[in-house]
C-alpha cells in the first residue's frame, strides 16, 4: 500500500473528503498508538509503513520516551485535541477508519503485536476495525 492509497482508505472508512483533514487525522491516530506502544514496537510498526507515514509517525518520537498509558476514553481525547475534531465520537470514528488501514497494511504479526499492547478497551476498537 502507498501512502495516498492509505489516505484513500481511510477515506472510504470514515467518508470524510477533505483530504487534509483526513491527513491530520491519521497523523492524529497514528502518533497517539506510537506513544502507546513500547518503542521497540512502535518501530517494528513503522518499519512496515510506507516511506511517507513512516514520517507522519516519526515527528515527535524519541528513543528515550516511555509508554503513555491510555484507555480508550484518552485516546479517542487525543485523537480529537490533536487532529482538531469537535468530538469524542468523531475521533472513534476516525481511529476506525485508520486502525482498519493500518491492520491491512500490517502483516498479520505484526497487527497482533501491536494489540497485544493495548489495553482491553482499545483492544476491542483494533479487533472491531
Amino acid at each position: 500500500m502507498t501512502t495516498l492509497s492509505f489516505y484513500r482508505r481511510v477515506i472510504d472508512e470514515t467518508g470524510q473528503a477533505d483530504r487534509e483533514a483526513v491527513k491530520r487525522g491519521t497523523a492524529a491516530v497514528l502518533h497517539a498508538l506510537r506513544d502507546r506502544l513500547m518503542p521497540t514496537e512502535a518501530a517494528q510498526a513503522a518499519a512496515q509503513l510506507p516511506r511517507g507515514l513512516q514520517e507522519v509517525w516519526s515527528v515527535g518520537d524519541t528513543r528515550e520516551r516511555k509508554p503513555i498509558k491510555m484507555h480508550r476514553k484518552e485516546f479517542y481525547e487525543r485523537v480529537r485535541r490533536e487532529a482538531g475534531l469537535k468530538s469524542a465520537r468523531e475521533a472513534r470514528f476516525l481511529t476506525i477508519g485508520v486502525f482498519t488501514a493500518l491492520k491491512e497494511q500490517l502483516s498479520p504479526g505484526e497487527a497482533d503485536d501491536v494489540m497485544a499492547q493495548l489495553p482491553r478497551d482499545l483492544k476491542e476498537v483494533w479487533e472491531d476495525a
